[in-house]
């Protein structure tokens, strides 16, 4: 039986968190590039910060904007919606794994300034709980798998 295995890691900084890299893409969007996500098992979705949307050139017009937007502990944010991405992550064999979505939220603050770029991207509990996620500070590892343990 092959078991997907992506190695995270953990990274110094403001949130001192456990991190996974990923390609997004989107046809949506005629769009295709690496992103760093924080691992997130508090967050419900996933959702890409106004940083990566920016180093990406995500065309907000083109997306569909949440009529609620999104609430986090700053308070509310406009969101839009991308249908249909993938994000592709190396496996620790070195392959490729894909996780086709439904939707991936994308958010657009009102003025972006250096707190906001602060603002990780996030993986969340919809491509999360498909997994077991093992974190280990102490051995600075974070590991996302469907072997059962």
């Amino acid at each position: 039986m092959i078991f997907v295995r992506i190695n995270g890691f953990f990274k110094r900084g403001p949130f001192e968190a456990a991190y996974v890299v990923a390609i997004f893409s989107s046809r949506q969007l005629d769009i295709r590039g690496t992103i760093e996500f924080i691992i997130d098992t508090g967050a419900s979705r996933t959702t890409i910060s106004d940083r990566d949307a920016i180093k990406l050139g995500i065309d907000y017009s083109k997306l569909e904007k949440l009529p609620e937007g999104t609430l986090g502990i700053g308070g509310s944010v406009d969101t839009y919606i991308v249908s249909q991405p993938e994000l592709i992550f190396v496996t620790s064999d070195g392959k490729h794994h894909v996780e086709k979505l439904d939707r991936i939220y994308v958010l657009k603050h009102r003025r972006v300034d250096e707190k906001i770029k602060r603002i990780p991207s996030i993986l969340g509990r919809d491509v999360l709980n498909k997994y077991i996620i093992i974190f280990d500070r102490k051995r600075e590892r974070a590991v996302i798998t469907d072997e059962t343990l």
